[in-house]
């Protein structure tokens, strides 16, 4: 009995020095697979706020809010996203033309994007005569189509971010296929979209979120599919799958991107607005009018009074 007794005890400290071996082994896996993964968190970090600092451009441009949105705190924001094609088609504006316009309303839960059509008929400061509200950028810039866009808004826009939309390409093409829920059967630049999901990649994305011509819609639904194709690849880009790829990500954004959100305010997003990528999507609609020989959009009195409540509701603005 005493000796069975202590084979058992032999036993016992055999096996808890072997589970101490082993959870040895086990913590020390841990150990590396954290250092290596601390390493290129911190390679990515670098690389990270290496692009966003060659993105930041701040410009002249008073919200008219006494404080400044706390992004520490969660409170909503806005920003006014503009596509450019600089250059595209021979163009030689030196601003180019803001062809898409969008305003995005964000808060910890969700995103609004705001589509507005670029032939809205507007008043810019300083222009006489009718205006289309795309050709703010192309008078006075970004701080031009801030200016503009928030009086037309009655909103604060608190920051702008400017995409090359050429530079489309080279970030559908880092971060791969999207798919889209296609609602119109088209060809565009040789490419066909068919009706239902389609696959969307650097070598369709422009003929894609560019046709109006063969949509009936006209430039309401191309503005549908640009929203459609900017919520897809912000889904894409927050997803997991896409960290590996985050070098040519960084590379795409960093050379087709200007924006006044810092590296800084870029962490507070991240850390406080986890459900701001679901996006719901908001088309201003209006008219089409012949006004001077020129073809306009005028939205009624009663559907921006509509949009502007949306808006500030969104934002918290009585």
């Amino acid at each position: 009995m005493v000796q069975r007794d202590g084979n058992n005890q032999h036993r016992h400290h055999h096996s808890k020095r072997k589970k101490k071996r082993v959870w040895k082994w086990v913590i020390g896996i841990i150990l590396a697979l954290l250092l290596v993964n601390g390493a290129v968190l911190a390679k990515f970090y670098y690389d990270a706020k290496h692009s966003v600092e060659s993105t930041y451009t701040p410009v002249k441009h008073k919200t008219g809010r006494d404080n400044e949105a706390d992004l520490k705190k969660g409170q909503p924001f806005s920003v006014l996203l503009l596509g450019t094609d600089t250059g595209e088609y021979g163009r030689t504006e030196k601003n180019g033309r803001s062809d898409t316009i969008m305003v995005a309303t964000v808060t910890p839960k969700k995103t609004t994007l705001l589509s507005i059509p670029r032939d809205t008929l507007v008043t810019i400061p300083g222009h006489e005569g009718h205006n289309k509200i795309n050709a703010a950028y192309s008078f006075g810039g970004m701080t031009g189509a801030l200016n503009t866009l928030q009086s037309y808004l009655d909103i604060p826009l608190d920051h702008y971010v400017e995409v090359n939309m050429k530079g489309l390409e080279q970030l559908s093409e880092a971060i791969g296929p999207v798919e889209v829920n296609n609602d119109l059967d088209f060809t565009q630049s040789g490419k066909h979209f068919p009706k239902g999901k389609v696959s969307i990649d650097h070598n369709n994305i422009l003929a894609f979120s560019r046709m109006r011509h063969e949509d009936p819609r006209g430039d309401y639904g191309r503005q549908l599919r640009q929203r459609q194709v900017v919520t897809a690849m912000v889904k894409k880009i927050a997803s997991v799958g896409s960290i590996t790829k985050y070098k040519s990500i960084l590379n795409a954004i960093s050379s087709n991107m200007k924006t006044d959100i810092s590296f800084n305010q870029m962490k507070e997003l991240y850390s406080n607005y986890k459900g701001a990528t679901n996006v719901s999507q908001v088309q201003l609609k209006g008219q089409g009018q012949m006004i001077d020989g020129g073809s306009y959009e005028v939205v009624s009195d009663s559907t921006l009074n509509q949009t502007q409540s949306h808006l500030k509701k969104q934002l918290n603005i009585n």
